[in-house]
């Protein structure tokens, strides 16, 4: 039996990830008796100095792969990028289909192309980032190789294919908060749904939003658990319910209430007791028959 677990958004830089905080990771994947692992995009914002020894790191103790985001794709050139994406590996009898995806504004209609760029060059992080064609085009050239990909697989193969990717595939996964809504443009792009439900794919493993999903559309399994920012983690909440004396700091404003603790001692020794069981709650686990 091969276990594969699937973990997106580990912003290891962001995150100040350290030995220490690497060492749980690798000890929590080994307790969950996991043999392949795959990263799907935003492993860091340096994937050169950051990113590649980490995954050096810990192909010492797992079969490993990865998929970029975004984040990572910082300082690339546009071979570079696309060189990562469509990589096919088999793990036992299932086979897993790995790429970034990017984005067409399809998330957010009625909204004219000006504005969100204008959108994008003030606020996204993407604005940093260099590609060879405005986003839409570079979308429609991903969808059409994605389209081919599977087009050239067997229904056998596609029927055990587990695909992995960075970018929001479906509208189900949007933001909805008024503020955040505009940033919809970014996410990613309903069509890559529409090659879903048109090859057939069943499992479809996805990050980028940093929000949790577990649901079913059209037949096809989507499944988000990123890891995200500390700031985000289920276990800064748990510490407020731990720590009465730093309740009055709690906030509906994650920026604010994090900002307000991260220096404590005590919450430095919380974060490193429990954050095998943030890793946990952001696995992703495909059990594959050899």
């Amino acid at each position: 039996m091969k276990k594969l677990a699937i973990l997106s958004d580990l912003h290891l830089d962001v995150n100040q990830f350290d030995e220490k905080y690497e060492q749980i990771l690798i000890q929590t994947l080994q307790e969950q008796d996991i043999t392949d692992i795959h990263l799907a995009g935003d492993i860091s914002n340096d994937f050169e100095q950051l990113s590649k020894p980490f995954l050096a790191r810990l192909s010492q103790y797992f079969t490993v792969s990865y998929n970029l985001g975004n984040h990572d794709m910082l300082g690339m050139t546009e071979s570079d990028i696309t060189a990562n994406d469509f990589q096919l590996r088999s793990i036992g009898q299932k086979k897993l289909l790995s790429f970034a995806g990017w984005y067409d504004y399809s998330f957010c209609p009625g909204i004219s192309v000006e504005q969100n760029m204008n959108t994008k060059n003030t606020f996204w992080f993407d604005r940093k980032i260099t590609r060879d064609a405005d986003d839409i085009t570079v979308t429609n050239r991903i969808l059409a190789q994605f389209d081919a990909v599977l087009t050239n697989m067997t229904a056998a193969d596609k029927a055990d294919l587990i695909i992995a990717m960075h970018f929001v595939p479906e509208r189900s996964f949007l933001m909805t908060h008024p503020k955040f809504v505009k940033f919809n443009a970014f996410l990613g792009s309903e069509q890559f749904h529409s090659i879903f439900v048109k090859h057939g794919i069943r499992e479809v493993v996805f990050g980028h939003n940093h929000r949790s999903y577990d649901q079913v559309i059209d037949n096809v399994h989507y499944q988000s658990k990123p890891l995200g920012y500390k700031r985000e983690w289920c276990l800064i909440s748990d510490y407020f319910k731990s720590y009465p004396v730093y309740q009055s700091y709690n906030s509906y404003n994650l920026h604010r209430r994090y900002n307000l603790i991260k220096k404590t001692k005590e919450f430095d020794a919380y974060l490193l007791t429990h954050f095998s069981e943030e890793v946990k709650k952001s696995l992703i686990i495909f059990n594959v028959q050899i």
